[in-house]
């Protein structure tokens, strides 16, 4: 099993994908929003992944980490990570399963491995604003990437 923490490590395009008017759909955006800035390569796909694939596959990171409400069979504001071809194929429709998969093909024919950080949602419903579990789950794994972030600067910059 791999860490978020290596991923980042060997370098990554953070990509925040879901719909914010969506309620807990939002956490990729607002993940993406929140990392603005903080020296990774970002995107703010929203549901539209398809239309940044070959923009995020010309970037120099070696890996693609999807940010995104997931559906699991564990409790809300649960955290998953794993690697985005050894997910199986969602139980119900979903907006997401044939760009997903298409964009995945793209990523590896580019040369990157692709993930999915995913955060298990309360509410769907149309609205603004995570709930607060979710909410609680995004602001850890935001620490956790920014620490990371932090943590691979000062190696970097102690090497040198």
């Amino acid at each position: 099993m791999i860490a978020l923490e290596d991923v980042l490590a060997d370098g990554a395009c953070l990509v925040g994908m879901g719909n914010p008017w969506r309620r807990d759909d939002g956490v990729g955006p607002w993940l993406a929003e929140s990392l603005a800035g903080s020296r990774f390569e970002v995107r703010n796909v929203e549901d539209i992944l398809e239309s940044y694939v070959y923009d995020i596959a010309r970037t120099d990171c070696r890996n693609v980490v999807i940010m995104d409400a997931v559906a699991a069979d564990l409790e809300p504001g649960a955290v998953v990570f794993e690697p985005l071809d050894g997910l199986g194929e969602p139980a119900g429709p979903s907006t997401h399963k044939l760009a997903l998969g298409l964009c995945r093909k793209i990523f590896e024919a580019h040369g990157k491995r692709t993930y999915l950080l995913g955060i298990v949602p309360r509410d769907l419903d149309f609205g603004r604003g995570l709930t607060p579990d979710v909410a609680k789950a995004a602001s850890g794994v935001l620490d956790l990437i920014l620490r990371a972030r932090a943590a691979n600067h000062k190696e970097y910059v102690h090497e040198r």
